[in-house]
């Protein structure tokens, strides 16, 4: 998989993922959201190898984040 720039996503990657999330998917200029029901993965543009840094971000019922779990 090449480098994934979140700030290149565009209305068309959000069309072809769209049926994988139960929620919905969030693009801002340098980030992507993707609501998966019980956590929100999270990608933010970084000058890194990958292109971004992403992570998992998981929430109770009154939306206070009990656990963050960063991807290698």
């Amino acid at each position: 998989m090449g480098k994934f720039k979140p700030s290149d996503y565009s209305i068309e990657n959000a069309i072809k993922e769209a049926a994988r999330y139960q929620g919905g998917i969030y693009a801002g200029d340098n980030y992507v959201m993707k609501d998966h029901g019980d956590y929100i993965e999270v990608h933010v543009d970084a000058d890194n190898a990958k292109g971004h840094i992403s992570l998992d971000i998981y929430y109770d019922e009154e939306g206070r984040i009990t656990k963050i779990i960063p991807h290698k």
